[in-house]
């Protein structure tokens, strides 16, 4: 099967995914420690069959606004994690006092 495919610069994305391809590509200028790269190898691709003592079974799904997204964005880029690992801890830390 031949694909074709397009070119884009970021002018022709929009805005959000633009600021998001540029900051990434920013991320990996400035490189990555030892440690970021031994995390990266020890993962493995694919949803995890448990995240903590139990299997992984409960799905919820919830809506954000726009400002808690971005917020959820930012905490994800500055802990390098994934959307569902980033919302799994803020609960852990929300839910520590209980």
């Amino acid at each position: 099967m031949d694909m074709n495919y397009d070119i884009l610069s970021y002018d022709e994305l929009p805005a959000d995914e633009a600021a998001m391809f540029k900051a990434d590509a920013e991320e990996a200028e400035r490189g990555y420690t030892d440690e970021q790269l031994s995390e990266a190898l020890k993962r493995t691709p694919g949803r995890p069959l448990a995240v903590g003592s139990t299997p992984a079974s409960n799905v919820i799904r919830v809506r954000l606004d726009d400002e808690r997204d971005a917020k959820l964005e930012r905490y994800m880029r500055k802990h390098h994690m994934s959307r569902s690992n980033a919302v799994r801890t803020l609960l852990d830390k929300a839910l520590a006092e209980i």
